[in-house]
């Protein structure tokens, strides 16, 4: 991770200690001058100034068992670049840290976002920036990202009928893989109508893997492509080969549906983001 070298800026740490005077204490976060000297992260001052980093507390690392001196250089490097993010953390409603894991806002103007498992990460106090990185402040560590987007299918709620096809067509094996991939997941209600919207018998579909593994796979693209990068107004290429068009409004056409994602998505898996859609992908109605 040699590119960190250029993209990190130097970081004056005073700033950083808790005030020992009488206005309102900074929460401390007095390891990270440590941390960037031994991760060999030094730059010229102003490199990159769209950069913020969430520094957990002294407290935090020491609830994580965090230890700087055993963490060798790369492994420092990849702790350290999942605590960056190039989006504004002031207005951002989704953030997504340079080892892709994605936090959501909890609520539309709140100070606490979500990671991957649902798990709190507190904001807290104002962010500084200094000479070109905003630092700002956080209540706990991010843990790696483990759960594969296979992973995440079988285990979330109102998508077992896709965790059964996936599974009978032997797409599940993607998911698995390193990937990247973005998945677009129907609903169950979505795949249940789905026969009568291809003009198919339920049995039939159902009972035909090529049909469902067609189908199926219009809802997978390479890449990972969180709701604030996709390609709006383009479009993207299927693992079935097709085109699936991005409108400029924020929707995904399916025949004559323009579907907006539905809540659930942008969930960061280790290979790739999680969509959530209430009907299935279709081609493009003639």
């Amino acid at each position: 991770m040699a590119w960190l070298q250029w993209i990190t800026p130097r970081v004056r740490m005073g700033l950083l200690a808790s005030d020992g005077g009488g206005g309102d204490a900074q929460p401390s976060a007095a390891w990270l001058q440590a941390a960037l000297a031994s991760a060999g992260l030094q730059a010229p001052a102003g490199v990159c100034s769209g950069l913020t980093l969430l520094a957990p507390t002294d407290d935090a690392l020491r609830q994580a068992d965090f230890e700087l001196p055993q963490h060798d250089r790369t492994a420092l490097q990849a702790w350290l670049l999942r605590h960056l993010t190039l989006d504004e953390v002031r207005t951002a409603p989704v953030l997504a840290m340079l080892d892709g894991q994605l936090l959501h806002r909890e609520s539309a103007a709140g100070a606490v976002w979500l990671d991957a498992t649902g798990q709190r990460l507190r904001m807290l106090g104002a962010p500084l920036l200094q000479q070109g990185i905003q630092v700002q402040v956080a209540d706990r560590v991010l843990r790696p990202l483990h759960a594969t987007l296979w992973d995440r299918i079988q285990a979330t709620p109102g998508l077992h009928r896709l965790t059964e096809a996936l599974a009978s067509t032997g797409l599940s094996a993607w998911l698995g893989c390193e990937g990247p991939f973005t998945v677009f997941a129907p609903s169950d209600a979505g795949l249940e109508r789905a026969a009568a919207r291809l003009g198919m018998n339920p049995a039939a579909l159902w009972s035909d893997r090529d049909a469902l593994t067609a189908l199926l796979s219009r809802h997978l693209v390479s890449g990972r492509w969180p709701s604030h990068v996709m390609p709006w107004g383009t479009s993207l290429r299927t693992l079935s080969g097709e085109t699936l068009a991005c409108n400029a409004f924020g929707r995904l056409v399916s025949g004559d549906l323009r579907l907006p994602l539905a809540p659930g998505s942008d969930r960061s898996c280790r290979n790739g983001v999680l969509h959530r859609l209430d009907e299935v992908l279709l081609p493009p109605s003639d």
